[in-house]
């Protein structure tokens, strides 16, 4: 029992590899090696990287529930939700009907073209040396507008002065500032035709505004209450957001009803002229007998030779438009 115990080893603490300390026999790494483990990363940063990631990929199919769909819409019977048909939408993308639209490459710029602009905004904005449009290797001095023979001599670049102090450039800096002078004391000059008593700043316009819609909501706080109350009765279901906006929209659709009411007191009035006064139709049928009224020797009887009819005061069997109101064109009567 003494040599079983003597030969087994105490499981001592063992020296843990990681990058970094002073217990690692490793200083130099490849680029393709990874720095950290997957465990060495913690399970919430994992988790939103992949949220991050899931939410990069565009949701075009509409495959995958909204995050917030929220409806103002008092009665679902008049209105509903947009809702789609999975086996219609499978059909539109086998059509091809549903697929993302590319932009084709500009034929407008060249190649050449395109990395010139690259080059000449890696040196404006002198994020450089490695450009961040395209990720490759750019010279930050740009060869465009540059002094004679600052970097190389075989340049397209052109001779130009640096000093800001000569007579011409005194000259027009005295110029720019008169004329802003002028314009600041015309513009700070008060107008005659501007009214100061009833002019109103947008400033204080904007703040009038949100004093009366302040106002409002303050008035209208209990008719708002009593509208969320009936509401939250006929919708058990739905959220307090929902029913803060069925009711404001209640509320403000009560308002335009009393504010129309205010204007025109009487119902189905208005200023419109009324027509049927001077569009009424007077036209009116007449009838007549286009025959004669004589004895008939066949019948034995007297007769219209028109249609036979043997009343004498019988209506007649043809017909015409009489207009009362239509223009007599006819002239004066000869004497």
């Amino acid at each position: 029992m003494e040599a079983s115990a003597s030969s087994t080893k105490h499981p001592y603490l063992q020296r843990k590899f990681q990058v970094g300390s002073a217990n690692s026999d490793k200083v130099n790494y490849s680029l393709a090696q990874k720095f950290f483990h997957n465990k060495d990363v913690k399970p919430e940063v994992l988790e939103a990287k992949r949220q991050v990631q899931k939410k990069k990929q565009a949701n075009i199919l509409g495959t995958e529930p909204r995050e917030w769909n929220a409806s103002t819409i008092a009665d679902q019977r008049v209105q509903k939700d947009v809702t789609t048909d999975l086996k219609r939408q499978l059909l539109k993308v086998r059509a091809g009907l549903m697929d993302e639209y590319v932009m084709k490459p500009s034929r407008f710029h060249t190649d050449e073209q395109i990395a010139e602009r690259h080059k000449f905004i890696v040196s404006v904005t002198g994020q450089g040396p490695i450009g961040k449009l395209t990720g490759k290797w750019f010279n930050t001095v740009d060869e465009r507008g540059l002094s004679k023979h600052c970097i190389a001599d075989h340049w397209p670049d052109w001779n130009h002065s640096h000093s800001a102090h000569t007579k011409e450039d005194v000259k027009q800096a005295q110029g720019v500032f008169e004329s802003k002078e002028e314009r600041r004391k015309r513009m700070l000059k008060n107008s005659n035709s501007l009214n100061t008593l009833e002019y109103v700043n947008p400033s204080q316009a904007v703040s009038n505004v949100n004093d009366c819609l302040r106002e409002r909501k303050i008035d209208f706080q209990d008719l708002k209450e009593q509208f969320k109350r009936e509401l939250k009765v006929e919708f058990p279901q739905a959220s307090e957001e929902r029913l803060q906006a069925m009711a404001q929209r209640l509320l403000n659709e009560k308002l335009l009803a009393d504010e129309k009411i205010a204007r025109f007191p009487v119902q189905h009035e208005s200023f419109r002229p009324n027509l049927s006064l001077t569009t009424q139709d007077r036209r009116y049928k007449e009838y007549f007998h286009p025959g004669t009224y004589a004895w008939m020797e066949l019948e034995k009887r007297y007769g219209w030779s028109c249609c036979v009819n043997f009343d004498q005061d019988s209506r007649g069997c043809e017909h015409r438009i009489v207009n009362p109101d239509s223009w007599c064109v006819k002239g004066f009567e000869r004497t």
